[in-house]
């Protein structure tokens, strides 16, 4: 009977804990999201150093981003999403000159309906969730994107694994304020993370927290024609009200004409439950 007890209590706190910060890695979406009135608030910051840009006249340029987001829980199968970005960039220009530039990056409100879920343990489940909303590029131009996609979460005991893939409908910019996605032309963001516990082995009455190692695939399709693929591992520690990540970012392929290839990416991440 202690047996029993013990294990039902170790479902309940996965089952309570993981569906508010479950195995979300740090680009790639979960079709998890928080209780009705409960929200989740996130905070990352990371520092990326791209190539040669012929749009920018630059020899080289270092971005670094801050994203403040928070997830809002609804409904029970509905949350919204919304982010927003301050950056910082400094320019090495081709004739040897260099500035920096301090500016709103992006902002952006994603709805998340959940229409598909299969539970079929307190730990192991698949789920399904439509996304639909709009995002704002700030720098040089205020036109509104709408965005479109759909995300799909499947969590099997110590493994979870997540893919989403988001269309942009761009309807304004220029090749010069293009990070990726963000130009003239529209984009299909799709992304595929891995995430492995790696301690507990299996959960019990005491567990606090879990530690993840992740790995991402974050693609990036233009109409324009420029493709890109990056791998991004990491670490993730997610407890019952905060989690933390760590993570870096490479280019796997890059065939890039309209803006400027991506030499490596470095952040951190936390996220608060209320």
């Amino acid at each position: 009977m202690r047996h029993l007890t013990r294990h039902a209590s170790a479902l309940i706190i996965a089952a309570t804990t993981l569906p508010a910060l479950a195995q979300e890695a740090m680009f790639t979406q979960a079709a998890t999201m928080p209780a009705p009135g409960a929200f989740v608030v996130r905070q990352r910051v990371w520092f990326s150093r791209f190539g040669s840009d012929p749009a920018r006249a630059t020899d080289h340029y270092d971005l670094l981003e801050s994203w403040t987001g928070a997830q809002i829980g609804l409904a029970r199968a509905l949350a919204l999403d919304v982010d927003f970005s301050l950056d910082n960039a400094w320019l090495k220009r081709d004739d040897a000159s260099s500035d920096s530039q301090f500016f709103a990056g992006e902002a952006s409100a994603l709805l998340k309906y959940r229409f598909y879920q299969d539970d079929t343990s307190g730990i192991d489940t698949f789920r399904v969730a439509a996304l639909a909303g709009a995002a704002a590029t700030f720098q040089n131009r205020a036109a509104i994107d709408p965005e479109v996609g759909l995300v799909a979460t499947w969590v099997k005991g110590r493994h979870g694994f997540n893919q989403d893939l988001l269309w942009r409908f761009n309807t304004g910019g220029d090749e010069a304020d293009n990070r990726g996605g963000q130009g003239p032309s529209d984009a299909l963001k799709f992304d595929s993370a891995y995430l492995f516990r790696i301690a507990p082995d299996t959960y019990q009455s005491d567990t606090q927290g879990s530690w993840y190692a992740t790995l991402e695939m974050n693609g990036l399709y233009e109409t324009s024609g420029d493709v890109e693929l990056r791998w991004a591992p990491g670490l993730l520690y997610e407890g019952r009200s905060f989690a933390l990540e760590l993570f870096g970012q490479l280019p796997l392929y890059q065939q890039v004409r309209h803006r400027a290839e991506l030499d490596f990416t470095v952040g951190i991440g936390v996220r608060l439950l209320f």
